[in-house]
């Protein structure tokens, strides 16, 4: 049961499409994992419970876990499709040597645990499977494929996948995304951006609604020309990774960054960083509460999607609404820390 007095998020307006998107929204990109099939109810029951709490944008792409992330939202909103906002990303895919790795996982489940000291380097060797894919033919599959996962007969917002400088520069995606729109099965397309420079150059696409790219107090490269320019376009922007992968966060495990990190130095660089903005924790608010408060005083923000896997990360993230908020001083300062660790 949710108590009565839990704070919900405010809605906001996604650029200028119409959507009203909740302030906070719930990444899926750790929902499913290869060897977590034992996790499946705990996921639907987050998933759940975050709609109760008012989250209604809702994060995946097919490439999350082989697209069991997309088949546990969908079914997580069966009955409840009117009440969320999906965004679904494709033009990736894996090799088939991956896909077979992924097929035989009922066969390493058992093993879970003595592997997990192992999962980074399996991350890793999953980046390399990985492979992109624009063509028509490719997201026309892509996105049927999804739909059928979803369980839904259109998607909210559909982004590319991390395409290259070159690919958006050509432009080639356009023809087709406008399609899959006269046909009734998006409402709206967008990117996934793999950095700044990239988002720049979506934002001269009439047609390109929003734009999905990384924003926290450790990366502050965003802020500025691509919000500033996609904010007088009436482009959406979805702030993925405010908690800088697990690195803003009290977590003293294994984050996210860790695991997927290609090297050591990265992973050393990534948290002195984050370090640095330990000044913000307070006893009535947790790093990772400001850290999503800072993004979320950014103008230009329409969203941010911190990951969520269990009822304790819905309860941290959203209190991020309740806690004490940033002051003058604080945000001063972080600007300051930003500009000496650039």
């Amino acid at each position: 049961m949710i108590a009565k007095d839990a704070i919900r998020p405010a809605l906001r307006m996604l650029g200028s499409t119409g959507l009203m998107v909740s302030e906070i929204g719930f990444g899926c990109s750790s929902l499913g994992g290869v060897l977590d099939r034992d996790g499946e109810a705990e996921g639907l029951r987050t998933l759940q419970i975050a709609m109760d709490r008012g989250v209604n944008l809702f994060d995946t792409a097919d490439a999350y876990s082989m697209g069991r992330s997309e088949e546990l939202l969908g079914r997580a909103i069966r009955g409840r499709r009117d009440q969320v906002i999906i965004a679904t990303k494709g033009g990736s895919r894996f090799t088939p040597a991956w896909k077979s790795v992924v097929d035989s996982r009922s066969l390493l489940v058992p093993f879970r645990k003595a592997l997990k000291p192992f999962k980074r380097y399996f991350n890793l060797l999953r980046h390399t499977q990985k492979q992109y894919d624009y063509s028509p033919t490719h997201l026309r599959n892509a996105l049927e494929t999804s739909l059928k996962r979803l369980g839904t007969d259109y998607i909210d917002l559909y982004q590319l996948y991390n395409p290259t400088q070159q690919e958006l520069e050509a432009g080639q995606f356009v023809d087709v995304l406008e399609r899959f729109k006269r046909e009734g099965k998006i409402r709206f397309y967008g990117i996934s951006c793999r950095n700044a420079n990239d988002a720049l150059i979506c934002l001269k696409y009439p047609g390109v609604s929003a734009i999905q790219i990384v924003v926290s107090l450790a990366d502050q490269e965003a802020l500025g020309g691509v919000l500033i320019q996609a904010a007088a376009k009436g482009i959406g922007v979805i702030a993925r990774e405010p908690l800088a992968q697990g690195f803003l966060t009290a977590d003293t495990g294994r984050t996210l960054a860790e695991e997927s990190a290609r090297s050591r130095g990265e992973i050393r660089s990534r948290e002195r960083r984050s370090k640095q903005f330990e000044f913000l924790v307070r006893s009535d608010r947790s790093l990772a509460q400001a850290a999503i408060q800072f993004v979320l005083q950014v103008h230009g923000v329409s969203t941010v999607i911190p990951g969520m896997i269990s009822q304790e990360q819905i309860d941290e993230n959203l209190g991020a609404l309740r806690a004490a908020q940033l002051s003058v001083s604080e945000l001063r300062q972080i600007a300051e820390t930003a500009r000496d660790t650039a």
